[in-house]
């Protein structure tokens, strides 16, 4: 199971995108951070509306659940939750 530990370091990877890339275009605030995360409280301010690519348990219904159990997404959120918390990627 992931458990999200609200550090806001996925909110922070914009610049990874392509600068074409849909996502970047709509999201980033032009310094590689969404638009929507508020620094202060190192939370989203649309946390209850946020994209679908920012809820997991949406995302994995409406992509993945074909193609792998909540449990394995859920192993790979945490590995990738740790790699993004650890590296300065």
């Amino acid at each position: 199971m992931f458990e999200c530990k609200k550090c806001g370091k996925c909110c922070t990877l914009f610049h990874l995108f392509p600068k074409d890339n849909e996502l970047r275009i709509t999201l980033d605030s032009g310094d590689g951070t969404c638009k929507y995360f508020d620094r202060a409280s190192r939370l989203c301010s649309i946390y209850e509306s946020r994209p679908i690519i920012c809820n997991h348990a949406g995302y994995y219904d409406e992509y993945l659940k074909d193609r792998m159990t909540r449990e394995q997404f859920g192993v790979f959120l945490n590995l990738f939750c740790e790699r993004i918390r650890s590296d300065d990627v």
